[in-house]
């Protein structure tokens, strides 16, 4: 599965995972429906850019799609903790040498940089 993705990629996975949250049946998310969302945070974008970046989402295995009816539906593949997880486990894994304890050491002096 890849976990790097783009800004617009990121756009739509939280679009999605904040639907998903709010009890929205993933019968009911549809490209319409992301892009309404999207849009509405201030990002004005294209129904074909939303429908070429989600279909590529799928072929990445971060998004499934199911057809109903006339119109294709998408739900995540992973919830947002559990890609969160993840990706946390890969850091770990790749510049702390698993060890958590130095990643919480890390990301405390990270924050107190930004603070």
């Amino acid at each position: 599965m890849a976990y790097t993705h783009g800004t617009l990629e990121n756009e739509i996975m939280n679009a999605v995972w904040t639907m998903e949250e709010n009890g929205i049946n993933a019968k009911d998310i549809s490209v319409s429906e992301v892009l309404e969302e999207i849009n509405n945070n201030g990002n004005v974008r294209a129904y074909t850019t939303i429908k070429t970046v989600m279909d590529r989402l799928v072929d990445k295995n971060l998004l499934k799609r199911q057809k109903f009816g006339k119109k294709f539906c998408y739900k995540s593949v992973e919830s947002r903790a559990e890609m969160a997880a993840t990706a946390i486990n890969r850091l770990a894994g790749q510049f702390f040498n698993n060890d958590m304890t130095s990643l919480m050491r890390a990301l405390e002096k990270q924050c107190s940089v930004r603070a």
